[in-house]
């Protein structure tokens, strides 16, 4: 592909590739927002990848995130790659296509970096399949100099996220792990490379010598792993959230991804100490966000993308101090705009009757909470303080003020949990259902995976048969109850649990399993359990041992809390012996039957069990109301708002200036070229995320659960076709003073490339 530049290679996918994929969108970066730069004359070049499916990685935010920073430096040009679909790596294998980015449709194996998330340890395959597709060798010590030992042939490879606190899994496949908070070692890591090539043009570093120089300075790097070079490592603690007042630039996908929303980060790190949870470890301390910045960022956010749903993200979101008085802003905000809220995450106790109200005032949406067990006992066992008498109130009051679905999370498999434990979550959503009308129930169930650096690290998973007769039991006792029952394959939970708690030698078995076919298993469709089992069976013939030791020495057997752990030489900052005294709490609680009172660990905001992860110098909980942070800094430019548009600006006649509310206007436009490959109900939704910004009063209908637009719309035209036609019927809820004229330059200059307003008419009632 070398004699095809970009723009022709563009125009050889459009013609032999995109028309042959579902959804070729994923694949041809006209996401709105997106930062291009001219990547050939950039110093540093950072390919930053999601090991999955474009739908998952676009609403990730962390991703967001890390792609606005790189991209503020101007030496630095981040582009993104995700993990294509089954019929596009088809494609690509086909046509001897390599992976390539979205933004410029630059050849992966060109970055000086390719930077993986890892969420998920079913998605470690996948990496290996996008080197593959890339052209880079799968193996780290294969990637080796250029002729002459001039720099490198291959990109480094990297990665961040929770996974990355037991990097060994995947230490013979990556060069580096950054352990922690990424915001400020991303941007070293980037350094290390710059500096290393003006020593390479300055025949300052010996030939053959890059590869080596680049690792030593992400070895020296604060928070940084590299197999070989480092023997123990301090995660990162981005210790300000509020001097990233906001995304300059927010991505936003032109098809609908798994989260179509603005997410925005409140608080990082948990405070309520549930022993099973590795995100509330890991992640600490609390660091929350002022009221005022996050104001900043949401006014922004929504101004800039245009979404109809704000999503105030955090691992307890009811547990931010200033959560009233932000709910009051928002709803001033959003106002008159039908914008909604939601909270991915809430503490049962922490969902007052202020968040209820100020939620169900556009847009009922789904509320989700995660009781996790069904007995006092257990629950006590976890350290979950929620009692049953708050979370049945806060089912009560969704219930009266309307909303319609509630998904309950619960765990099973836990340490110390018998068969009257599953019975209690029965009996649980006994007393859900008394207490709510008209409240449709999902019961979402997972099976307790152990994670390092958790109390829990050093108890076992639970047979695999065993989880398959809870569920079946559970299942049977809610069939009465008319819920709707999801659960967790026992199987897929397993190797979780296997790639978890893994040594080097869980490296053996995804690369087995990579080799069998088994990237794609983090879909639980495409998970075969057949496939990962024979990569254990092989990985333990290479280790002259039985499948089985594997399965149990990572999975199966439990662990003494006083022998070392694969995952020591990673300091989250948590003492070790606060971990085991939490351990032994619920022993206790199990064995001794000691009242929950004398072994609780209560929320941290109220009281320090000197965990060891603060100083409370350059290391502490920050809340918003302590008034300590950073000021938030500039909002930036204001987007174009229809109102800042003066009246006398056309050549209409007075009779067309400006438009009442209860007007309708006749929206013609065209779509053309890239837009040919987005459907009709896309199309629309493009157009309403453009008035939404540009201010467009749009008429909404009196829905109590969700309003609706009061749009009709020409009829579709097939997929790949062409028009210069198709129209909106848009009716209004407020008064225009921008005349038709001035409002289709306003649409215009918002609109995407491909799509383009002709003539906006007013139609007479």
């Amino acid at each position: 592909m070398d004699e095809i530049n970009n723009k022709g290679f563009f125009s050889f996918l459009d013609e032999k590739i995109f028309p042959f994929v579902q959804k070729p969108v994923r694949y041809m970066g006209m996401e709105q927002g997106a930062t291009r730069k001219d990547i050939k004359n950039i110093p540093v070049k950072f390919a930053l990848a999601f090991p999955d499916f474009y739908e998952l990685g676009m609403s990730h935010l962390g991703m967001g995130i890390i792609y606005d920073i790189l991209n503020s430096r101007d030496y630095i040009a981040c582009e993104r790659v995700y993990l294509p679909y089954p019929d596009m790596t088809g494609k690509l294998k086909e046509n001897k296509i390599p992976l390539f980015s979205l933004e410029s449709f630059e050849e992966i194996n060109n970055f000086d970096i390719a930077g993986f998330s890892l969420q998920y340890e079913l998605s470690y395959p996948n990496i290996l399949l996008m080197l593959e597709l890339s052209g880079i060798p799968v193996f780290s010590r294969e990637r080796d100099e250029k002729a002459g030992g001039t720099g490198s042939r291959y990109p480094f490879i990297g990665a961040g996220g929770p996974c990355a606190f037991n990097p060994l899994p995947l230490s013979k496949f990556l060069d580096f792990f950054i352990i922690g908070d990424g915001e400020e070692a991303v941007i070293e890591i980037c350094d290390v490379i710059r500096k290393a090539k003006e020593l390479v043009k300055s025949n300052e570093l010996r030939p053959g010598g890059f590869r080596d120089y680049v690792k030593k300075g992400f070895a020296e790097t604060q928070g940084v792993f590299v197999p070989g070079y480092t023997k123990y490592v301090r995660k990162r603690v981005f210790r300000n959230l509020n001097s990233i007042p906001y995304i300059k630039k927010n991505v936003v996908p032109l098809i609908d991804t798994v989260h179509n929303r603005l997410s925005v980060e409140i608080a990082r790190g948990c405070s309520s100490g549930c022993r099973f949870c590795q995100a509330g470890y890991i992640y600490r301390p609390v660091r929350e966000r002022k009221k005022e910045t996050l104001m900043d960022i949401i006014i922004h956010g929504i101004g800039e993308t245009g979404f109809g749903e704000i999503s105030l993200s955090s691992l307890s979101t009811g547990d931010y101090s200033d959560i009233n008085d932000l709910l009051c802003s928002l709803s001033a905000f959003s106002n008159g705009k039908n914008i909604s809220l939601s909270f991915p995450s809430m503490r049962i106790g922490s969902l007052n009757e202020n968040i209820i109200k100020k939620t169900a005032e556009i847009k009922k949406t789904n509320f989700t909470l995660a009781p996790e067990a069904g007995t006092r006992r257990l629950r006590d066992i976890i350290n979950k303080n929620i009692n049953e008498e708050d979370l049945l109130e806060e089912v009560k009051s969704l219930s009266a003020k309307g909303f319609k679905t509630l998904k309950l999370y619960f765990m099973i498999g836990l340490p110390y949990e018998n068969i009257s434990d599953i019975e209690g979550i029965g009996d649980f959503i006994v007393k859900i259902k008394n207490v709510s009308r008209g409240l449709r129930v999902t019961v979402n169930v997972n099976n307790f995976v152990p994670k390092p650096h958790t109390p829990f690290q050093w108890f076992p998973m639970e047979r695999t048969d065993i989880l398959s007769y809870k569920i079946e039991y559970l299942k049977m006792l809610l069939r009465p109850l008319k819920v709707n029952f999801r659960y967790q394959d026992p199987e897929v939970s397993l190797i979780e649990a296997l790639l978890s708690r893994g040594d080097e030698r869980a490296g053996d078995i995804i690369y087995n399993a990579f080799l069998l076919g088994g990237y794609y298993s983090s879909e639980i469709k495409t998970f075969d359990f057949g496939i990962w089992n024979k990569a254990i069976e092989s990985a333990g013939s290479t280790h002259g041992i039985a499948g089985k030791k594997i399965l149990d020495d990572f999975a199966y057997y439990a662990k003494n809390p006083d022998d070392p752990l694969a995952w020591d030489f990673i300091d989250t900052l948590v003492d070790k012996d606060f971990l085991r005294s939490e351990y032994e709490k619920a022993r206790e609680i199990s064995v001794n039957g000691i009242k929950k009172e004398e072994l609780v660990t209560e929320n941290c905001r109220s009281t320090c069990y000197l965990c060891g992860i603060c100083d409370f110098k350059e290391i502490k909980p920050v809340y918003s109301l302590d008034g300590n942070e950073i000021q938030p800094g500039s909002n930036g430019d204001k987007p174009p708002i229809i109102e800042d548009f003066p009246m006398e600006a056309t050549g209409f006649n007075q009779t067309n200036k400006g438009m009442s509310s209860g007007s309708r206007l006749k929206i013609t436009y065209s779509k053309k070229e890239k837009m040919k490959y987005l459907g009709h109900l896309e199309t629309v939704k493009i157009f309403l995320r453009i008035f939404r910004i540009t201010g467009l009063p749009v008429l909404y209908s009196n829905s109590e659960f969700s309003p609706k637009p009061k749009i009709t719309c020409s009829n579709p035209i097939p997929f790949m076709s062409e028009s210069d036609s198709l129209f909106l019927i848009v009716s209004l809820d407020g008064n225009v003073s921008s005349t038709c004229l001035e409002l289709k330059e306003i649409i215009n200059s918002r609109l995407p490339a491909g799509l383009r307003v002709n003539r906006i008419d007013r139609i007479q009632s």
